[in-house]
């Protein structure tokens, strides 16, 4: 099974170095809650575009509020070779069309992506994040798409406490 298969300009946000959870870091404190998307059948050429504009490495890709999967800048590299061998390899389908303007984001994201919660840690995000070798971590409420994690905002909680430790010595 393919990864096709199975698996910024960022709003800037300002955090505290503790948050008022008695200390515990949890992803709600520190995950950026203004999420850039796409939809299903946003094409591969049109999120490309949106990844590089944005200068981001994964979109969130959402219907009506719900996460429906993520896409990475790799699954979008790679799309059209995929698709071709996908549709080869299985000779069930026709094959969809092999310019990135005619494929749907949905054929090569992630549908089944690994999520959190806005209650869950950071060391959580973290630990899930170097296990499963991904760069971020989509954070939901139900299914709700409510924020996401990523590796930049794992190393701010890092330097901020960092920071913290050395005014407090």
């Amino acid at each position: 099974m393919s990864r096709f298969d199975s698996q910024k300009r960022r709003s800037v946000n300002q955090h505290e170095p503790e948050p008022r959870t008695g200390g515990q870091l949890i992803c709600r404190d520190w995950m950026t809650a203004k999420v850039h998307t796409v939809k299903p059948l946003d094409s591969v050429a049109y999120v490309r575009a949106q990844i590089e504009e944005r200068r981001i490495n994964q979109l969130p890709v959402v219907k009506d509020g719900i996460l429906m999967g993520i896409v990475t800048d790799r699954d979008l590299r790679d799309a059209v070779d995929a698709v071709t061998a996908s549709g080869n390899a299985t000779r069930t389908v026709e094959l969809p069309p092999g310019r990135p303007e005619q494929i749907p984001v949905e054929v090569v994201m992630t549908h089944n992506a690994i999520t959190l919660s806005p209650h869950s840690s950071v060391v959580a995000a973290a630990e899930l994040m170097r296990r499963e070798r991904i760069g971020s971590v989509p954070i939901v409420d139900g299914k709700t798409l409510v924020g996401i994690i990523t590796r930049s905002d794992i190393l701010k909680v890092f330097v901020a406490r960092e920071i913290d430790r050395a005014r407090q010595a």
